[in-house]
């Protein structure tokens, strides 16, 4: 027996299991999955109708030993799954007919292995704890729990309804709060740039500008959550623990929007993008950083668009295929009004990039260090900016890029004076 084993019982036909980045409708005999290597995995579901129509989708994570037997049994009535343990003599008894029960067992995807490593080799049992619901599970749809009214309450609800018209229409929809323990725990990230206190209002511009300081707020406050480890350095990845915990969550919440379609893990994902592509100084005091999140966003890239070209694929989640084209849309942002504005991804990769090259221009890959590892990453920006431009045409060239931070003068004669939009002169 190689591996782990995942033994789910009494699963329904037809019901939609996943793990990692595998899919399938399972059959009559389905038993569960096997060698299944050791570390993080991540194993979906989705309940079936009479029409084989599914429905919301639920996810578990579970970091899987080297060897053993992990079991599970299906409870109808909620549509989820129970955890057994397992005794010693459950344990004998499994291994004793082991050669039996392998034959009701789909392997463990192989193919996708390395691929699978490369999205999540962040994320840590220490992520988990942080991350995971504290349910266990993870939903596609929010738990939303309504709140308890009485007959009194409805009456003078319809009493208001029958009076002149709300302001704010949301006023008449029902009031509902998320089941408390049932949404993943991300981290907070502020809307707003932050500024420390007392700013002026030139400081506070430039804070709006190079993000630098809302990043080491966040960084902060990851680092304050990471038990232990703290202030230690990765001594794999050369990071500190705050810094790998952020490329983590950056991870988690791309696996949760893709596999398990949860809405909230793509908006995260591109709140961290964002903060990340948009602090300048961070690039030179975090060179480590920036050049792990290059990596990362490499392998996240490649594997959503090859979600969205299997779209025919039979292997291949044909919803998960088409949840990945929102990382290609044209919408900027949920709240878009104008068909003119930038795509989201080319805008911020080409922030991100241009940010990486301005900062690392002067570093030298001979030098020891920081400036150093600046040099690295710089070859490192180059090459991610050919590879884009291979795969997706967006455009990003380094030159185009280093042009663009390159101060061009207008010339009086090129404005349009007597135009609409000349530019006008306020007295102050």
């Amino acid at each position: 027996m190689q591996g782990c084993v995942l033994i789910l019982q009494d699963v329904p036909e037809n019901t939609e299991i996943g793990i990692d980045l595998k899919f399938w409708r399972v059959g009559k005999r389905f038993r569960g999955i096997k060698n299944i290597p050791a570390g993080f995995h991540y194993v979906y579901f989705s309940a079936v109708d009479k029409e084989c129509k599914s429905g919301q989708r639920i996810g578990f994570c579970e970091w899987f030993p080297h060897s053993g037997f992990i079991m599970k049994k299906w409870l109808p009535e909620e549509e989820d799954f129970e955890d057994i343990r397992l005794t010693s003599v459950d344990i004998d008894r499994l291994t004793d007919n082991f050669n039996e029960l392998s034959m009701y067992l789909g392997p463990y995807p192989s193919e996708h292995c390395r691929d699978w490593i490369a999205l999540t080799n962040f994320i840590s049992p220490s992520s988990l704890d942080r991350l995971l619901p504290e349910c266990g599970r993870i939903n596609s749809c929010a738990q939303f729990l309504s709140q308890q009214s009485s007959s009194q309450q409805r009456l003078a609800l319809r009493n208001e309804i029958s009076s002149p018209v709300s302001t704010n229409p949301e006023d008449l929809l029902p009031k509902l709060d998320i089941v408390p323990g049932t949404e993943i725990r991300f981290s907070h990230l502020p809307r707003n740039p932050l500024f420390p206190p007392d700013s002026e209002p030139l400081d506070i511009t430039a804070h709006g500008i190079d993000q630098t300081y809302t990043l080491d707020t966040v960084l902060n406050t990851l680092s304050s959550s990471c038990e232990t480890e703290e202030n230690r350095m990765d001594r794999r990845k050369g990071l500190l623990t705050k810094e790998r915990e952020i490329l983590a969550e950056l991870q988690f919440s791309y696996v949760a929007f893709l596999l398990n379609h949860v809405l909230d893990g793509w908006w995260h994902w591109r709140r961290i993008v964002r903060l990340l592509a948009n602090c300048e100084q961070a690039v030179r005091h975090r060179p480590q950083l920036y050049t792990d999140l290059l990596t990362v966003l490499y392998h996240q890239l490649c594997s959503a668009s090859q979600s969205k070209n299997f779209l025919e694929s039979d292997s291949t989640d044909i919803s998960t295929a088409e949840l990945a084209d929102l990382f290609f849309s044209e919408a900027a942002d949920v709240h878009q009004v104008s068909s003119t504005e930038p795509a989201f991804l080319p805008s911020v990769m080409r922030k991100l990039l241009r940010n990486i090259l301005y900062s690392t221009a002067n570093s030298s890959v001979n030098n020891e260090g920081i400036d150093g590892i600046c040099g690295l990453l710089h070859q490192r920006a180059e090459g991610f900016c050919h590879s884009l431009e291979q795969r997706f045409h967006w455009g990003i060239t380094p030159k185009l890029l280093c042009n663009d931070n390159k101060v061009t003068d207008v010339l009086v004669d090129d404005v349009d004076w007597d135009g609409d939009e000349a530019p006008v002169i306020v007295q102050m």
